[in-house]
């Protein structure tokens, strides 16, 4: 697999000509977020649009989709299909030319299947002996700091690495609806580190993080990362702060009951933002959300959910 730096900026100025000056671009992701042509403009007859930006592009993954009006009005597809419709000629030959490719040889990227680190070792298998090491207790200090019980470990298959690639990171694998293994979460629990997060290379924007423990009869949470939703029973975490187009189509088609949005308090914005996304169609007044204030955690929440009002937002 070729790993090279791709120059997106050609794309970028494109879709901005097209599309106007941008609510949110997240540089790292590929993913940036405009006031939608269709529902925003035309429908609502604005001419400068709504301010919501439920039109979202992954350029990276050369995609787009509306989260109000796309079943309703097809706004999702390819960029090539987007600048098609909204742009004019002479924009659709510039992208033609200049859209990178993801190899140099012009081929799609292609992630090999995702295995735990070979040095994985399973806290509820690790041995009397290891358990006397330095490494073990450096490891299992960190899982106490984050007030991890021994259940847990043990539910989530919950592991260490003290060496090999993936040395001095906790490790959280994540398994398909069918107990398959497709991600996992390689966190450093060292002080000092340049490095916080080591995932492996995989569409995990393809995944449902730990699909196998999810109930989609009951309330499901909406957490941000892995460690998240250790804390809350039936949580999905979103693995950052924006929701994937494959949890969205999961929980629109199969989610029963209520779906609370729960992140951190530097992050309400955010949840205000996926509330809205979320509350349409057949979901719409089943979505709700959790409101954290200060320095509160969402493993505070552990076993005190019921003192915590869940809202429905204007």
């Amino acid at each position: 697999m070729v790993n090279q730096e791709v120059d997106y900026s050609p794309v970028i100025e494109i879709l901005e000509d097209i599309l106007g000056e941008c609510n949110m671009h997240n540089d790292y992701k590929g993913q940036m977020s405009f006031d939608c042509p269709v529902c925003s403009y035309d429908i609502k007859g604005l001419d400068k649009g709504d301010g919501k930006g439920n039109l979202e592009i992954n350029y990276k993954y050369g995609v787009y989709k509306c989260w109000v009006c796309a079943e309703t009005n097809e706004t999702h597809g390819s960029i090539h299909k987007l600048i098609k419709k909204f742009g004019n000629p002479k924009q659709l030959k510039k992208y033609l030319i200049l859209r990178p490719e993801e190899n140099e040889d012009g081929s799609k990227r292609v992630y090999r299947p995702v295995k735990l680190p070979i040095d994985f070792i399973p806290f509820k298998n690790a041995s009397i002996g290891l358990k006397l090491t330095p490494e073990y207790k450096q490891a299992f200090n960190y899982i106490k700091k984050r007030n991890i019980t021994d259940l847990m470990l043990q539910m989530y298959n919950i592991g260490f690495c003290y060496r090999g690639i993936y040395e001095n990171r906790i490790i959280i694998p994540s398994y398909d609806e069918e107990r398959r293994l497709n991600y996992f979460i390689a966190r450093s629990y060292l002080n000092r580190t340049k490095m916080k997060y080591k995932n492996p290379e995989a569409q995990k924007e393809l995944i449902i993080f730990n699909e196998y423990v999810i109930n989609w009869e009951e309330n499901i949470y909406i957490v941000e990362g892995a460690f998240d939703s250790i804390f809350i029973p039936n949580a999905i975490p979103m693995l950052g702060k924006f929701m994937s187009e494959t949890l969205f189509n999961k929980l629109y088609t199969k989610a029963k009951g209520k779906i609370i949005i729960v992140l951190d308090p530097d992050a309400w914005n955010d949840a205000e933002r996926l509330y809205h996304k979320l509350n349409c169609g057949k979901l719409m007044g089943r979505v709700y959300a959790i409101k954290l204030e200060g320095d509160q955690d969402i493993a505070d929440l552990e076993g005190k959910l019921e003192n915590y009002k869940i809202k429905q937002l204007d």
